[in-house]
């Protein structure tokens, strides 16, 4: 299955697959975990840790130091128009290179 990771209305991501994560208060740390267990996922660049809105929450400790964002599932199609325009649809494209004509004077 394909992902696509939502912020404020806004793709920030697309996934290939799902990386399951937990914070282990023994530790102090994200670990990976079982979907059952899950509060997280792991960022395509695995850089980033992203509580999901819809999985149980991070402890208050740590709850600020996490974006928690919604998955929603995609099919290929939109998976590979994501990745190729950099997470933006076309008419984000085409609102931002308007804006950047009108700023530069040229409409």
């Amino acid at each position: 299955m394909l992902y696509k990771v939502i912020k404020n209305n806004r793709v920030i991501d697309v996934l290939s697959q799902l990386v399951f994560c937990r914070y282990d208060e023994s530790i102090d740390t994200v670990i990976t975990c079982s979907e059952e267990d899950a509060q997280a996922i792991l960022s395509s660049s695995k850089n980033y840790i992203w509580h999901i809105s819809s999985y149980p929450s991070f402890p208050k400790s740590v709850v600020n130091k996490y974006d928690t964002v919604d998955i929603v599932e995609i099919d290929e199609y939109e998976y590979k128009q994501l990745k190729i325009l950099d997470y933006k649809t076309p008419e984000e494209i085409i609102d931002a290179y308007t804006l950047s004509l009108i700023e530069g004077g040229v409409l």
